[in-house]
């Protein structure tokens, strides 16, 4: 999918606490994992590694994980989807760099607009990544239902390193949960199968050293079917996609019935009833077709997306513009045409899990039907059968006394008759209330109007201008929330961040709401450090008190040098570059240059480079010089490092080459020889077949990966895109390896 929204926040990924708990979390209700268990495969169908049954799961995907998508990230969203959609599983689409299908480019996004805002893609948040992830399946554990961590790209093969280690890590985490789907590649576009083959058994062998739960492959042309099969290993399928307003079963159908009956088989893990970019309206007689295509064929399937219109996304569950990731905005929802289509179709092939759990045993005189309750109710009788008694699974779900039920918490527990029989019994958890953007948030100083936050922005809002420079965050006007209940909140650390009632003055950063409104709620920020915020409000109707802490963290500020400082090249004695070599960083501090040319020590100068204002000059002999930029530490503002590389006229003829150990060429003893030529890499050697390659700057980070056919005899493979400056390159054919430093 195209469509994005961005806005001008950052995500707060960083105040997350790493793998909280799902590995300890266990079932609240009784869903398709309990039935099935792990999903495998058996010859072109998906079954349940538990009772090898072929399964036929249905649920949603999750939008892309940007700004738009990751407010329904939330364990209280998925809850709701169990609930009211009957969803078995769901798709969490995680964004990695670029959004555009057409990006197939080895270092990066082809430009600004195409690359997904920063913080919100894996590759700028990789660690405070994994607790998102971890909540999400911490969700899929607690409502037992599936689900797929998906790599949400179209071009992994460039990518290949970062997904190796993301695989490895997950698979690691969550070997032994049962309920992850693992889909490694999203949509390839124009992609070969060879190359999707060879980066999906270097990731399919990363996951296979930690679990056997099955693993999803991308197909060429969009996840059309083009390709497929031949990926190494077991419990491999193969992903298809279709957007009603322009797939066609009739064109598409026999592509997927094809490749189940030669043995591979297929999840459908993206679908929509409109067009392809995700816009139109929806073709009810086309997704009609699907739907029946789908149930007769039990193809597995999540439909796109569980989101809002917001007037262009058509193929979104919920209209409006309004973000709906609460359980009570979620509860009074209006569904676009798109959703009343999907919601249809999901619940009337819902399955009553908990009568499959006990299948064969809730016979009998002591037999009731599966009984809900909520976790406020207290009390339940006019259940148990007259004349029996009953023992609990779970004692801290359902306790039983007599012919009543005492409620103990969410969850689920088997009651078992004295005839025999069981029952299920679930104990529905009762929703918590929302305050709007109460959430953590993590905020740095910057010596400007608006300060970064992980969530809107700060200015000084309770002055009618910003000379002070104080730091304000405005949580809103409306004392409720956001299903009805009147709340206070204070901050238990005010010396940090403290919590102020007060006219909103600022006519520049003041919305004319808050301005009219008498009174806006703010952080007050005072120093630095984190500050624990308390919010409590009593139950109402449907939803339990609010007795919620968040942290609001506050850093000194980001110091941040021009992007004219970055690897330069001159091409002899006495070229300048001009606006590279700042006296001072963008916020003021000065900086400090030193130059090393040995390979081990900076010094204050060199004969081989020189500052002269702002610009960087060429001596008058070949060399290669590193360059570190330095800004002391302030009151407000984090010191500065970076260090770039200058080369003065021919790397290879410099003077201090061998002091700076950066050879042109290496021979390696397998008989593979590589070399830098023509922006690519010259690749002599006695074998054929796949090849991976990996490129590394400097510093030891990774900036480029791909996947590439190697000839018997000579080939050649790109590195365009690359800047001037020191380089490694690695070459990993099967068992063989070989390695070169390079100059460009």
């Amino acid at each position: 999918m195209k469509l994005k929204k961005l806005i001008p926040c950052l995500l707060a990924f960083a105040t997350l606490p790493a793998f909280a708990g799902a590995v300890d979390a266990v079932p609240k209700k009784i869903g398709p994992v309990s039935y099935y268990g792990a999903i495998h495969t058996s010859g072109g169908k998906i079954i349940g590694a538990k009772n090898n049954q072929e399964a036929m799961l249905r649920g949603m995907s999750l939008f892309w994980s940007d700004a738009t998508g990751l407010p329904y990230y939330k364990k209280d969203v998925i809850s709701w989807a169990v609930d009211n959609l009957k969803i078995d599983v769901f798709r969490f689409a995680m964004g990695i760099t670029c959004y555009s299908s057409t990006s197939q480019k080895s270092n990066g996004c082809v430009d600004s607009a195409d690359s997904l805002f920063h913080g919100y893609s894996y590759a700028t948040a990789p660690e405070s990544y994994m607790a998102i992830v971890d909540k999400m399946v911490e969700a899929a554990i607690e409502n037992d239902v599936y689900i797929i961590i998906d790599w949400h790209s179209h071009r992994a093969e460039y990518e290949q390193s970062m997904a190796k280690t993301f695989f490895s890590t997950v698979s690691a985490k969550y070997k032994d949960v049962p309920n992850v789907i693992y889909e490694i590649y999203n949509e390839p576009v124009n992609t070969g199968w060879g190359t999707i083959q060879s980066y999906a058994n270097a990731i399919t062998g990363e996951i296979r050293k930690n679990t056997q739960n099955l693993v999803l492959v991308g197909t060429p042309s969009w996840s059309q079917l083009t390709q497929y099969g031949g990926v190494n290993g077991t419990n491999i399928g193969y992903v298809f996609h279709f957007y009603a307003g322009t797939h066609k079963v009739g064109s598409f159908g026999s592509r997927i019935t094809a490749a189940k009956n030669s043995g591979s088989p297929v999840f459908i893990t993206e679908w929509g009833t409109v067009n392809a970019d995700g816009a139109g309206s929806a073709d009810q007689g086309a997704t009609s077709d699907w739907m029946n295509f789908m149930e007769q064929n039990k193809i597995s399937n999540c439909n796109w997306s569980l989101r809002q219109t917001n007037g262009k996304e058509t193929s979104g569950m919920f209209e409006g513009s309004e973000e709906l990731s609460s359980q009570g905005l979620l509860a009074n929802a209006k569904y676009s045409t798109s959703g009343s289509l999907v919601k249809s179709y999901l619940t009337k092939y819902a399955h009553s899990w908990p009568d499959s759990l006990t299948k064969g045993k809730n016979t009998g005189n002591c037999a009731f039907k599966p009984a809900y309750a909520k976790e406020t109710d207290g009390q339940v009788s006019n259940v148990l059968k007259s004349g029996c008694t009953y023992t609990s699974s779970n004692e801290n779900v359902v306790t039983v006394s007599g012919g009543t039920l005492t409620i103990k918490g969410a969850g689920f527990s088997i009651l078992t008759g004295s005839d025999g029989s069981q029952s299920v019994v679930t104990i529905q958890g009762v929703a918590g209330q929302t305050i709007t953007n109460f959430v953590d948030m993590y905020c740095r100083y910057n010596d400007a109007e608006t300060h970064p936050c992980s969530i809107g922005r700060g200015a000084d809002f309770s002055k009618t201008n910003s000379s002070t420079k104080t730091f304000e965050w405005t949580l809103g006007t409306e004392k409720k929330t956001l299903e009805g209940s009147t709340y206070t909140i204070k901050s238990l650390n005010p010396d940090i961040v403290d919590v102020k009632t007060v006219a909103c003055k600022n006519t520049t950063y003041c919305s004319t709401s808050q301005r009219e409104a008498s009174t806006t709620i703010m952080y007050h920020f005072k120093s630095f450090g984190d500050a624990k915020i308390v919010a409590t409000a009593p139950a109402v109707t449907g939803y339990r008190a609010m007795n919620d802490t968040i942290t609001v963290t506050y850093r000194k500020g980001e110091n941040k040098i021009t992007n004219k400082f970055t690897n330069q090249y001159l091409t002899g004695g006495g070229t300048s570059a001009t606006g590279t070599a700042p006296e001072k960083t963008l916020l003021g501090t000065p900086i400090t240059y030193t130059f090393n040319t040995d390979g081990k020590n900076y010094e204050a100068s060199t004969p081989y480079l020189s500052v002269s204002g702002t610009s960087f000059v060429g001596g008058y002999q070949n060399a290669i010089i590193y360059v570190k930029a330095t800004a002391e530490e302030t009151d407000v503002l984090d010191a500065l490092t970076k260090t770039i590389q200058v080369i003065v006229g021919d790397s290879a003829q410099a003077v201090n080459v061998k002091e700076m150990d950066i050879p042109v060429m290496k021979t390696v003893a397998n008989g593979i020889t590589l070399k830098f030529v023509k922006d690519g890499l010259s690749i002599v050697s006695g074998m054929k077949g796949t090849a991976s390659v990996s490129v590394f700057d400097v510093n030891g980070k990774e900036i480029l990966s791909k996947s590439v056919n190697v000839n018997a005899g000579s080939s050649w493979v790109s590195l365009q895109g690359l800047k001037a400056g020191s380089y490694i390159a690695m070459m990993n054919m099967g068992s063989q390896k070989a390695t070169i430093k390079f100059n460009k």
